[in-house]
């Protein structure tokens, strides 16, 4: 598979898990004050800013382990995790109708949005090494790495 596709789908599915829309679930359907859903993107921010380069040592560690397969084994994880935090937040929603601006609620959503960036943050930094190790194996000269995106 070209990275191009992998790139493809992943942004794909980052547009539809937490891409433009994630301030306005946050604030409409998870209840969070103007406050909170700064709160709950600051800390995605940082812990996927944290998490990236643990991301990156633990892909090229599996990498070494499992030739091929490493660095696809640490996206597939990270974005399932990522995926099941986005779905635990309809989860949340779902049990808790009643209370749904508790303290222990809104705790819960944020605390989702801060896994959900650690999974993506085993993601993202790794797909790029994926495919900086593809373009280095088929002989791709380094002005054309930027062209495969």
């Amino acid at each position: 598979m070209r990275p191009r596709h992998l790139y493809f789908a992943i942004f794909t599915w980052l547009v539809f898990s937490g891409g433009r829309f994630t301030a306005p679930f946050l604030t409409n359907v998870a209840h969070l004050s103007d406050t909170l859903t700064g709160l709950a993107l600051a800390l995605q921010t940082m812990s996927l800013s944290l998490f990236s380069s643990i991301g990156g040592a633990v892909a090229d560690h599996l990498e070494k382990k499992y030739p091929h397969r490493g660095r696809a084994m640490t996206i597939v994880s990270g974005l399932g995790l990522s995926t099941s935090a986005f779905m635990l937040h309809g989860a949340v929603v779902h049990i808790f109708q009643k209370n749904s601006t508790s303290k222990l609620v809104m705790s819960c959503h944020i605390f989702l949005r801060v896994i959900y960036s650690i999974g993506l943050s085993f993601a993202m930094p790794v797909l790029d090494g994926l495919t900086l190790s593809r373009l280095v194996e088929q002989g791709s000269k380094k002005e054309d790495f930027g062209k495969e995106r």
